[in-house]
């Protein structure tokens, strides 16, 4: 798994931090589930302390919790001190859905992780070797390189997480990746983000593929006649389909985030709708449609189109979504009728008619480059300037 930490840009460079995953070859498994453990009870003590102290300052909860948790536990200082760390973050962001009106209660960890920063871990890439801090000291543990963990060798290494999962033990390593900056070409390149067509871009291209969602539909029929069930043979089922569901939309999310970003050459921008808080305004009330939309996975596209878009050299931005989809091109008319059906748009005003993902499309990249001219939202007069087609005329339609 390959996902974005954050970017840093210079003068001439781009830093990128990514992360990826080793497979350790644990040679005792009791000291390192004994670290997960006690690394656990570091973080849930520091979370109980500031949710319900108030207190989110991470130097004033490093006081108040170090020396207790290191005379009862056998956990090294500096896994106490990222244990904090982690726990302060989960605090932050839980009352920062709390403020959003989010029914939430304090953090505990669940499925413990263990993070290590440059202090406590180190990598030996010539000897295939992980030096961790675990209890009890320090322990050289070998990993497996694969094909997508070799792009990442003998680059500078920030941070890991040890994460354990049912094929064993993993590493989950953050590296920094120097891209050199591209200078721009002023050309936009507008993406419309759906759930029955993943991306269509303003060049004319739709992607995703059909059976992506034949497969997942079919996944979530199964589902269903398993929670019907409820035997315990079918819960051990229903856990293998879920974790097949969510590996499969993962695929599907990077190979549609490559694709966009391999359609733009360097120096291009790419545009996005910014569809914060979509769930909540859209109709989707309950059913399938209440089920597809929160199962959509467009923040996680578009933080993928961003790395990817940095590593080539493509500008990532974003617009308001505001009537994106009622708006006509041609004409430059705003009008919900405009779009009868999700599939079609027709402007009640010109008869302009063309695919509505799209209209869409065009409608973001015309937003972002200014030329979204004001208009009126119902068909105006015969002589009414604003109800004349627009000097821009949209470009010819072309099936991807």
């Amino acid at each position: 798994m390959f996902c974005p930490r954050s970017m840093v840009t210079c003068r001439q460079m781009t830093i990128i931090q990514q992360t990826f995953k080793l497979k350790l070859r644990v040679p005792d498994t009791v000291q390192v589930e004994q670290t997960r453990i006690e690394y656990a009870q570091a973080f849930d003590a520091v979370a109980v302390e500031g949710w319900t102290s108030g207190c989110t300052n991470g130097v004033e909860l490093h006081h108040r919790t170090y020396r207790d948790l290191r005379s009862k536990l056998s956990l090294p200082s500096q896994l106490v001190i990222t244990a904090r760390m982690k726990a302060v973050e989960s605090i932050k962001a839980t009352k920062a859905l709390k403020k959003l009106g989010k029914k939430v209660s304090c953090p505990k960890m669940t499925n413990p992780s263990v993070r290590f920063d440059a202090r406590c871990y180190r990598i030996d890439w010539k000897s295939s070797e992980a030096l961790l801090t675990l209890c009890g000291g320090r322990v050289r543990v070998p990993f497996h390189v694969d094909r997508q963990a070799a792009k990442f060798v003998g680059l500078k290494t920030c941070s890991a997480d040890l994460v354990k999962r049912r094929r064993g033990w993993f590493l989950h390593i953050v590296v920094e990746v120097e891209v050199p900056n591209v200078p721009t070409t002023g050309r936009a390149v507008g993406v419309d983000r759906g759930i029955r067509k993943p991306a269509v871009t303003s060049d004319g291209l739709f992607l995703g593929k059909p059976r992506w969602r034949d497969i997942e539909e079919k996944a979530l029929s199964l589902k269903s006649r398993l929670q019907a069930k409820g035997t315990r043979s079918a819960t051990r089922h229903l856990k293998k389909v879920g974790a097949h569901l969510a590996r499969f939309r993962r695929d599907c999310d990077h190979v549609l985030s490559k694709h966009l970003v391999a359609s733009c050459e360097p120096g291009d921008t790419l545009v996005l709708e910014k569809l914060d808080g979509i769930r909540d305004s859209a109709k989707a009330r309950h059913g399938a449609p209440r089920r597809r939309l929160h199962a959509w996975s467009f923040r996680r596209i578009g933080d993928l189109l961003r790395y990817k878009a940095a590593l080539r050299g493509v500008v990532a931005a974003e617009v308001d979504p505001r009537d994106t989809s009622r708006r006509c091109p041609q004409c430059g008319l705003i009008d919900k009728r405009n779009r009868k059906d999700q599939s079609h748009f027709r402007c009640i005003s010109c008869s302009f008619s063309r695919p509505a993902d799209l209209v869409a499309a065009w409608n973001i990249r015309d937003l972002y480059e200014g030329t979204w001219a004001p208009a009126p939202r119902l068909p105006g007069r015969v002589n009414d300037p604003n109800a004349e087609p627009s000097s821009r005329q949209a470009p010819p339609f072309r099936a991807g």
